[in-house]
């Protein structure tokens, strides 16, 4: 049977440092699991490895899209598909390394396939939205949608549109493509390691860190020379909601103040972390580790070690 070993962590939990010691030490490839790292030019606020440390530890599914580019679920689950068949026929292992916990659960329990945006629709959202306003529109996801708005805030204009949209092309609610289609995959043996924090101070430290580090490193830079580079890209793009870029963006266009940005990107961080840990603590047959743990490179190895004899 194949293999597969998926790393899984919150953002700055240490997952490419993880990564880059099992491929050092085993027949592994990495593919990255990461909804910004696929996308060129979004590299200083998605923490995508730097061009020197790519040449040294490939990474597959890193700048795969242009930044004005939508990138599916389903997408990612045909792209893995290529890139492990890929990685088989070299007698190597893939080891699929991030935090978009979405995109690892498709691959292990896969969903009901989700239309994708078009155009025609996301107009007739956006005239809608102009026309009734929020409020509305949450109202009417709400009759429409009763299981979703459970899970999106009514101030989440980018999620209510979303769900609205999908209900326009497909009939369908948004919940309902949320549903496994199958039971669990069963043709191939997963590995699943989670490093899981067991201080949260601590890991809430190095997000202010690795924030306040970006900044400084030309985060606001990156995101300029993207605005400047593709003319329309804004937040009705997904690359440019991942979060940061969309703080800065906001920054950018005058919605929030220097003083406070650093602040919205370190909560927004913190936020994020925390919804990847509820994703982590829902899955089964998980080896949890706290990467801040001194010994948690041995505990990893020796257990990829057995994983690859078995």
């Amino acid at each position: 049977m194949k293999k597969k070993i998926f790393l899984m962590g919150p953002t700055a939990s240490g997952k490419t440092e993880a990564a880059k010691i099992i491929f050092d030490n085993f027949p592994v490839e990495i593919i990255s699991v990461d909804s910004a790292q696929i996308y060129k030019g979004f590299n200083i606020g998605s923490a995508k490895p730097k061009p020197n440390e790519l040449i040294k530890y490939p990474h597959y599914l890193v700048d795969r899209k242009g930044p004005c580019d939508r990138y599916s679920v389903n997408e990612f689950k045909l792209d893995v598909e290529e890139v492990s068949s890929k990685i088989y026929k070299k007698n190597k292992v893939p080891m699929l390394v991030g935090g978009t916990m979405m995109y690892f659960n498709s691959l292990e329990r896969p969903l009901n396939e989700m239309p994708g945006s078009t155009p025609e629709t996301r107009k007739k959202i956006n005239d809608d939205l102009n026309k009734y306003g929020l409020d509305e529109m949450y109202k009417k996801l709400s009759r429409i949608d009763p299981v979703i708005v459970e899970k999106i805030k009514g101030t989440d204009k980018q999620r209510i549109m979303r769900a609205l949209e999908v209900y326009y092309i497909s009939g369908k609610p948004l919940s309902f493509y949320h549903i496994p289609k199958v039971k669990p995959l069963t043709n191939c043996k997963l590995l699943k390691i989670a490093l899981i924090p067991a201080d949260k101070t601590l890991l809430n430290n190095r997000i202010e860190i690795r924030v306040n580090d970006m900044l400084k490193n030309g985060f606001i830079e990156e995101v300029e020379s993207l605005l400047k580079n593709n003319p329309g890209l804004d937040l009705t793009y997904p690359a440019l909601r991942s979060v940061g870029y969309k703080q800065i963006y906001e920054y950018l266009m005058g919605m929030i103040s220097f003083d406070m940005l650093s602040k919205k990107i370190i909560i927004a961080t913190r936020q994020l972390a925390k919804r990847q840990m509820t994703w982590i603590r829902a899955m089964e047959n998980l080896l949890a580790v706290d990467p801040f743990d001194k010994s948690f490179n041995i505990k990893i190895n020796n257990r990829v070690k057995e994983f690859l004899k078995e």
